[in-house]
């Protein structure tokens, strides 16, 4: 008879634990792919009064679309950017990403039901090799896509330490402004205009996002680009002010370095 109170406490212990693994992140639902490339699946949203507007349907285009159009740009500080020079932006996803990704991610929003969203997992192949994970759904007519491994923290670089890169989305205009930003927002959140990216068409949008970093047209400098041209300046200005007075000081004190002659004594 001893034995079951013991054993009741066993049990009671691994249902505690089984239920706090539970709590502490998404509970996975149904898996949608999953190789040495990624993962793509659909998992319960922690928030149980949320309801997101699936299933949905998105053309694997749109979505191709949406991937290639995240970018980002590092973030050095005026410092750094004297030092190491101007930061390129880049996009988040390689074409090899985009192209195992879009498919998949477009087919775990048309299996998602409202209480869930469309997890994913992506290797990048290097030495040594990273995975980055990251999640979406769609509320309305907006599009929710978190990437935490774009905001890592701070690290020290050249000129000093640097801050947070800047994510931007290509189309601007495809990128919702930040009142739509809601409680499961975070930094790392962008909310995209996927109807209005889908009307678009696919030259506009692939010229927007061809180039990587985009870069303006030759003889059209950016305004940072203005601003950084005018800092130099001013900065050779003074170095050159400088000059000129140490010169003038100089001149203006030929002896200077000369022992004084002494006065006789009468």
């Amino acid at each position: 008879m001893s034995h079951h109170p013991r054993l009741a406490l066993v049990l009671l212990t691994g249902i505690t634990l089984a239920l706090s693994a539970c709590a502490t992140g998404p509970e996975l639902d149904l898996t949608i792919h999953e190789s040495e490339r990624g993962a793509v699946y659909v998992e319960r949203i922690a928030d149980r009064s949320f309801q997101a507007a699936h299933p949905i349907t998105l053309s694997a285009d749109t979505m191709a679309r949406i991937l290639r159009g995240v970018v980002i740009k590092e973030n050095l500080g005026l410092l750094g950017i004297l030092v190491a020079g101007k930061p390129e932006a880049v996009r988040a996803f390689r074409d090899e990403d985009v192209e195992y990704l879009a498919p998949l991610l477009v087919e775990g929003l048309s299996r998602a039901a409202s209480d869930e969203q469309v997890g994913f997992r992506v290797v990048q192949t290097g030495a040594p090799a990273e995975s980055t994970k990251g999640s979406l759904y769609a509320y309305g007519r907006s599009l929710y896509l978190t990437l935490p491994w774009l905001i890592p923290m701070s690290r020290y670089g050249a000129g000093g330490p640097t801050r947070s890169p800047t994510i931007l989305f290509i189309p601007e205009s495809a990128k919702r402004p930040d009142s739509y930003r809601d409680a499961r927002s975070t930094d790392a959140t962008l909310v995209i205009d996927y109807g209005l990216l889908a009307t678009m068409s696919t030259t506009s949008a692939m010229r927007s996002t061809a180039a990587q970093p985009p870069t303006p047209d030759k003889g059209e400098p950016t305004q940072r680009d203005t601003d950084l041209d005018a800092l130099r300046k001013e900065l050779q200005d003074i170095k050159q002010k400088l000059a000129e007075q140490e010169t003038e000081r100089t001149r203006s004190n030929p002896t200077s370095s000369s022992k004084p002659t002494p006065r006789s004594i009468p």
